[in-house]
């Protein structure tokens, strides 16, 4: 851990990719908890590769442009330098390349690039004919179910262990994906109950949303409706 303020704030900038990384992949994915070191493990890795992306750009650019090839080079023999040629210049340039190496990083973490590593890796596997794990190993069985289909409604069928029954549309449900009793989903739009002792199903009035804890339940059903085309 560098100790000097300004190679301080050069760490944290190099690190600045992976906390994108991070950020953008948490809004969208299951959350667990993980140990201190495959955190920083993974905010360091994204950035890395955030940066290996950056210099791919430099990289390529530098075969179509002398400059930018004779200025790579430097860069790497001795990059103090282009910093006594044009300070201003080679200040620039670096903040440009933190600031594209951020955008890298959040893109890395974003739904669409998530997706598109799912895809290929489901590729992967029909390519030596292997068979995908049940579950991945951020996510609960409920969040898989819940995010098989994500442009279809969700309806989720809840047996209480009450003995109720509960059933309504989806709204927003704990992204967690640790197997924790503090987990939570609820239910909206035409919410329909049987009692414990009851045989019959009745539609409930006047309930905006329908909160239910994962220690109440004892199984889910989860169905999916295709949205309707206007």
């Amino acid at each position: 851990m560098p100790t000097e303020p300004v190679a301080a704030l050069l760490y944290v900038c190099l690190l600045l990719p992976g906390i994108a990384f991070v950020w953008r992949y948490e809004g969208h994915s299951s959350t667990i908890k993980r140990s201190v070191f495959r955190e920083t493990a993974v905010i360091v890795i994204a950035s890395a590769t955030s940066l290996v992306a950056v210099f791919l750009i430099h990289y390529v650019l530098g075969f179509f442009f002398e400059p930018v090839r004779a200025t790579l080079r430097q860069f790497f023999i001795d990059p103090g330098v282009l910093f006594r040629q044009d300070s201003q210049l080679f200040i620039g340039i670096v903040l440009i390349d933190f600031a594209l190496a951020v955008i890298f990083g959040a893109f890395f973490g974003s739904a669409a690039a998530t997706n598109l590593r799912k895809q290929c890796w489901e590729q992967w596997l029909r390519l030596f004919k292997k068979e995908p794990e049940a579950l991945e190993r951020n996510q609960s069985a409920w969040n898989a179910a819940f995010e098989r289909f994500p442009d279809h409604k969700v309806v989720v069928g809840v047996q209480l262990k009450s003995g109720a029954w509960i059933q309504g549309a989806l709204d927003t449900f704990s992204r967690t994906g640790d197997e924790t009793p503090d987990r939570a989903f609820t239910l909206s739009g035409d919410i329909w109950y049987r009692a414990a002792n009851g045989e019959g199903v009745h539609r409930l009035e006047s309930h905006g949303a329908v909160i239910i804890q994962a220690p109440e339940v004892d199984y889910l059903t989860v169905g999916y409706e295709e949205p309707v085309d206007c």
